[in-house]
C-alpha cells in the first residue's frame, strides 16, 4: 500500500512526533510511504528511518502557496497513494484542494485538538467536508464537539487516540536517583513535574499559583519543575519570583530525555487550559507516575480516573488535589503508579498503528 502523510510541519509538536511514529512503523509493514510537509524544516531527519520526506517551502503569499501547491500536485500524481492522511488543520484542507485536482484512493485527516482557534477554520471543515473520506480527532471529546459543531460527518468520524513508543518510556529507579542529585533534591523531598511548551494553552501560570499554596503550606519539602521552552519563559519566571518561590522551582528547558525527569518525579501535573491528547501524560503513566491533569481535551481519556482530573484555570482545585497526592503514603503512590503503567499499554504506538493499517484498508 502507498500512502502519503501531509502535514504542516515537521517541528517539536505532538502532532509531528506521532506522526514520524506512525509513518516508521508503517513502513515496517512493508507499506511504501511518502511524507509531504508545507513549511519550515524538518528536524526529524534521523528518526526517519528511510522514509522519502519533502517540504515544500510554503510562504505566506498567494505566490508561495501556488508554488508549494504545484509542486505537491506533481508530487501526489507521480507517488499515486492508496491512501492520503492529513494532519492538522492546514494540510487537511490543503490536501482536500489537492483531491480536487489530483485522484487517488482514500482521503483521511486527522485534528490533533478539539480547540483549532476560531469557528472560520470550523465552517471551512464543515463546507469542504465532502472531500473526505474518514476524519478523526485524538479523544472523544474532541471528535464529539467536531460532529456537534457539523464540522466533521457523523457517519465518517471517529476516535484514534495518539501513540507512544513505550520502549521509551519505563520506570527506573536509576534515573531518578540520578536526576535528583544531579538538580539538589533530596530523597525527602516531593517532587512536582511538568512538561509541556510554555505556551498559553499549557497554562503554567495556574500551576505556579497552586504550586505557590503548597510552598506556602509545605516550605522547602516540596519541590516543581518546569521542563519545557517558549516564549513565556520570562513571564513565568517573574511569576514565580512574584510569588517568592525561590529555587523551589525549576526551569529545566527542553529535555531530550524526558522520561528521566518523569521517573525523578512524584507526581506529574498537566495543567492545561486546552489540550488535545496530551501525550506527556501517558509518557508519565508509562514512568509509573501519579498522574494529575485538567479537565482539557482528552486528559480525563487517558487517566480514567475523575479522582485526578480538576476543572481548567481553577488553581485553587488543582492546590487540593496536589495536597491530596502529597499526603497519600508512599505506598499509595506506588500502587497508583503501578496502575497508571499497566493502563499505559492502551496507547502503545505499535498498537495504534494497527489501528490505522486497518482504517487505511477498510
Amino acid at each position: 500500500m502507498r500512502i502519503a502523510y501531509i502535514i504542516t510541519g515537521m517541528g517539536l509538536g505532538g502532532a509531528e512526533i506521532v506522526t514520524v511514529d506512525i509513518a516508521n512503523r508503517a513502513a515496517w509493514l512493508g507499506n511504501d510511504v511518502l511524507i509531504i510537509y508545507l513549511t519550515g524544516e524538518n528536524i526529524h531527519k534521523e528518526r526517519l528511518e528511510g522514509i522519502k520526506t519533502i517540504g515544500l517551502r510554503m510562504s505566506k503569499t498567494p505566490w508561495g502557496f501556488l508554488k508549494g501547491f504545484f509542486k505537491a500536485l506533481s508530487i501526489v500524481r507521480n507517488f499515486r497513494p492508496d491512501v492520503v492522511h492529513g494532519q492538522m488543520f492546514h494540510a487537511n484542507i490543503f490536501a482536500r484542494i489537492l483531491r480536487i485536482f489530483c485522484r487517488f484512493g482514500k482521503l483521511i485527516c486527522t485534528e490533533h485538538s478539539n480547540n483549532i482557534e476560531s469557528g472560520l477554520r470550523m465552517k471551512i471543515y464543515r463546507l469542504t467536508d465532502f472531500l473526505s473520506d474518514f476524519n478523526s480527532n485524538v479523544s472523544k471529546t474532541a471528535v464529539n464537539h467536531f460532529i456537534e459543531k457539523k464540522a466533521f460527518g457523523f457517519t465518517k468520524s471517529r476516535a484514534v487516540y495518539d501513540g507512544i513508543d513505550l520502549s521509551k518510556f519505563t520506570p527506573d529507579p536509576s534515573a531518578r536517583k540520578r536526576v535528583r542529585k544531579e538538580n539538589g533534591i533530596s530523597a525527602d523531598e516531593f517532587l512536582f513535574l511538568n512538561v509541556g511548551r510554555l505556551v498559553k494553552a499549557k497554562d503554567q501560570h495556574n500551576l505556579i499559583a497552586a504550586f505557590s499554596e503548597m510552598f506556602n503550606l509545605y516550605g522547602k519539602k516540596v519541590r516543581l519543575m518546569i521542563a519545557g521552552e517558549g516564549q513565556l519563559l520570562d513571564e513565568l519566571k517573574n511569576f514565580a519570583a512574584e510569588k517568592k518561590l525561590g529555587d523551589s522551582v525549576l526551569f529545566l528547558g527542553g529535555q531530550s530525555k524526558v522520561q528521566d525527569y518523569y521517573n525523578a518525579c512524584d507526581c506529574f501535573v498537566l495543567s492545561s487550559a486546552w489540550e488535545g491528547f496530551g501525550m506527556v501524560i501517558v509518557e508519565a503513566m508509562a514512568c509509573g507516575a501519579p498522574v494529575i491533569a485538567t479537565d482539557a481535551g482528552g486528559c480525563g481519556e487517558i487517566i480514567g480516573n475523575t479522582d485526578f482530573i480538576v476543572p481548567v484555570r481553577d488553581s485553587k482545585a488543582l492546590f487540593e488535589k496536589m495536597k491530596y497526592v502529597y499526603e497519600l503514603a508512599e505506598q499509595d503512590r506506588k500502587e497508583i503508579g503501578d496502575v497508571n503503567t499497566k493502563n499505559a499499554v492502551n496507547y502503545d504506538i505499535n498498537s495504534i498503528v494497527r489501528q490505522w493499517i486497518e482504517i487505511y484498508k477498510s
